[in-house]
């Protein structure tokens, strides 16, 4: 971890939160001489930013290139969002009173136990992504996997409708509205409903028996960056950061439009129908979809002339595998009977070994429900 900053008061401030996070800190007087350092985490003062123009990586994505960059000042700082926006670094740390939450966020991106965040996303309207995102959560929760299915699309209508779990108490989005700051982990996985082995957070409000307020606030809240419908993105990257450290695989059912979750996604599957134009409108897509690493899930019924080699190759993107066509699948979700149509042998297969790819990208453990290893 290296500050980037010739403030004394910075210096001292942060130096502080390394030491109760257990980190190493280098201190260095400019962006230049901190990127030769390769850091995975680069804390950027305010007065080391107001020199740089543009940002080098999003975040999570530290390597040769640059690293995850969270701008950090004083409450008498000015220009800290403006700073943040221009250089595209989504975290924001203004201290001292951000101190424990800078401190908890950077020592749980460093543990080994850190999950891994899966998008699903439809290369079109209708293209499958909700129906994927809960059969891929059904099959990793039955392998064994500490899994977390999100609703990622506030138009979408909230996933406990297709689950029929409308009805299971814990918490939806709604109630997590006001999360400010860091959210502990082991809270939230307490308080979520449990669908068939795995843990749901939908977009639907569902009966208000959900614990009390979650909120742990420790860090100042962040600006919204445009969402105008939806959770705030300063809740989301709060529940976002918690679920990453509660569970071994988190898969987001992303909206297309807008999906406040994109950012924390390590990957994004495109479900892409293997018709002409779907093909064509995921290719589009793909091109706003950031740096996350992604590929194709094609599926049936094929069109014309099309295979899921062809289409893959026809999106831009490696194919990670074909999805048959379901028959009545609607119905199914109108009668919340869609993880049953997920067993079927044919749609399993597909999820099976969708999973099998993931589990190199897992950790070996991650908090249980008490929140031991």
């Amino acid at each position: 971890m290296v500050l980037a900053s010739r403030s004394q008061r910075l210096q001292d401030e942060v130096s502080r939160v390394a030491a109760a996070a257990g980190l190493e800190l280098e201190v260095l007087p400019d962006v230049r001489e901190a990127l030769l350092r390769n850091p995975e985490v680069m804390l950027l003062g305010i007065d080391a930013a107001a020199n740089e123009q543009t940002g080098r990586r999003r975040p999570g994505q530290a390597g040769p290139d640059g690293a995850e960059t969270i701008v950090v000042g004083t409450g008498e700082d000015t220009g800290l969002w403006e700073a943040a926006a221009r250089l595209d670094a989504v975290r924001v740390a203004v201290l001292p009173a951000a101190s424990g939450w800078l401190a908890e966020y950077l020592s749980r991106r460093r543990s080994p136990a850190a999950g891994y965040v899966l998008g699903v996303m439809g290369g079109c309207g209708g293209a499958g992504a909700s129906s994927l995102s809960c059969w891929l959560a059904h099959e990793a929760a039955e392998q064994g996997v500490a899994t977390l299915l999100v609703d990622g699309d506030p138009h979408g209508g909230g996933l406990d409708a297709s689950l029929a779990s409308g009805e299971v108490p814990g918490v939806r989005w709604p109630d997590l509205a006001d999360v400010r700051g860091s959210l502990n982990p082991v809270q939230l996985l307490s308080a979520l409903p449990q669908v068939s082995g795995f843990a749901l957070l939908s977009g639907a409000a569902g009966p208000a028996t959900g614990p009390g307020p979650l909120t742990e606030p420790s860090a100042a809240p962040l600006p919204d960056l445009g969402a105008a419908e939806g959770p705030a993105e300063e809740s989301v990257r709060a529940v976002m950061d918690a679920a990453r450290a509660a569970f071994a695989l988190t898969v987001v059912d992303c909206s297309r439009h807008r999906s406040a979750q994109l950012w924390a996604c390590d990957a994004v599957l495109l479900v892409v129908p293997g018709r002409l134009r779907p093909v064509l409108a995921a290719g589009s897509l793909r091109r706003t979809l950031g740096t996350a690493a992604q590929a194709v899930v094609v599926r049936g019924p094929l069109g014309d002339g099309m295979d899921d080699a062809r289409a893959a190759e026809a999106v831009g993107l490696p194919l990670a595998g074909y999805l048959p066509a379901v028959r009545s699948l609607e119905h199914a979700e109108a009668r919340g009977q869609l993880l049953e149509r997920g067993r079927r042998p044919r749609i399993r297969r597909v999820t099976e070994n969708l999973v099998r790819q993931l589990a190199a990208e897992l950790p070996a453990a991650v908090p249980n429900r008490g929140g031991h290893q």
